[in-house]
């Protein structure tokens, strides 16, 4: 894939989409804060603890069709930690990726892992839903946003167009479709029942480069 393909306008107003708010995932009774695209359906939230001093998170990430949904921890492109996942079948792929480029973002590895919370992830006839640990995902390199933030920037990035081997959770993505920025307030994220949801995940995923 040339590098031309991927255009540089993640810092792009997020147009039609619902501001972050408060939502209950009926599945798995998580309670995140998400943003919503509603003219494409995508969707990402995020559950925190009470406190603001841990590196770890839960998220939901989704949309409808076959194709991936993204996300920047660290609200652009370049240089953050990103989280893509897509479809295959009725399971979800998922990997964490970084590139310095405009291009498709390779695989990135690190202390940082993915374990899946069952009870929030699925597909049906509607949208597909991944819910997730994501445990020391908050870093202090300024790929991410940090722990004590209070409201802060995410990107997102999503194509309808499955990925060219989506069996595989390094597979190449295709470009954006549809992508942009919004601010979100984690003080609505927080919980004290963060560690109950906690421990709904199984093993953690091991990504390979």
């Amino acid at each position: 894939m040339k590098l031309s393909t991927f255009i540089p306008t993640l810092l792009a107003p997020a147009a039609l989409a619902q501001a972050p708010a408060p939502y209950t995932d009926a599945k798995s009774g998580i309670t995140f804060n998400t943003f919503t695209d509603t003219k494409t359906g995508y969707f990402f939230g995020l559950a925190l603890p009470a406190n603001s001093t841990g590196t770890d998170f839960i998220a939901t990430i989704g949309g409808k069709g076959t194709g991936w949904s993204g996300v920047s921890l660290g609200g652009d492109m370049k240089n953050k930690l990103l989280i893509v996942a897509w479809p295959n079948g009725q399971n979800i792929l998922s990997s964490f990726r970084k590139t310095a480029q405009f291009g498709s973002p390779a695989v990135a590895t690190g202390a940082f892992t993915q374990s899946t919370i069952a009870n929030g992830t699925y597909v049906n006839s509607t949208h597909w839903t991944y819910t997730f640990l994501c445990s020391k995902c908050i870093t202090t390199d300024k790929t991410t946003f940090g722990a004590a933030d209070t409201t802060v920037s995410l990107g997102y990035a999503l194509n309808s167009v499955a990925p060219t081997q989506k069996t595989s959770a390094a597979s190449a993505i295709n470009k954006h479709s549809t992508e942009g920025k919004y601010t979100t307030d984690l003080s609505k994220a927080r919980s004290a029942n963060f560690d109950t949801w906690k421990a709904y995940a199984a093993a953690p995923v091991v990504f390979k480069a």
